[in-house]
């Protein structure tokens, strides 16, 4: 796993360890996009799914979901 994968994955438990918000975690996800260059594949999709989950509570994922999906898409 690369550096800027475990930084990502990092920051996503720190954010989950308060009371979980999806828009939070959005946010997050999509300032680390305009923040870092991702070249790995895996890594751009995992990020964009995530930032897209404020655009309505029907995108947003459950803690559970949130990391069973990374669960599946980068360990």
């Amino acid at each position: 796993m690369n550096e800027l994968t475990q930084e990502f994955i990092r920051s996503i438990n720190f954010l989950l360890e308060n009371d979980y918000n999806p828009r939070d975690v959005a946010r997050y996800s999509f300032l680390f996009s305009l923040d870092h260059r991702i070249e790995d594949e895996k890594l751009e999709y995992v990020v964009d799914y995530i930032g897209g989950m404020d655009a309505g509570p029907e995108f947003e994922l459950t803690k559970e979901e949130l990391l069973e999906f990374i669960k599946q898409n980068l360990l």
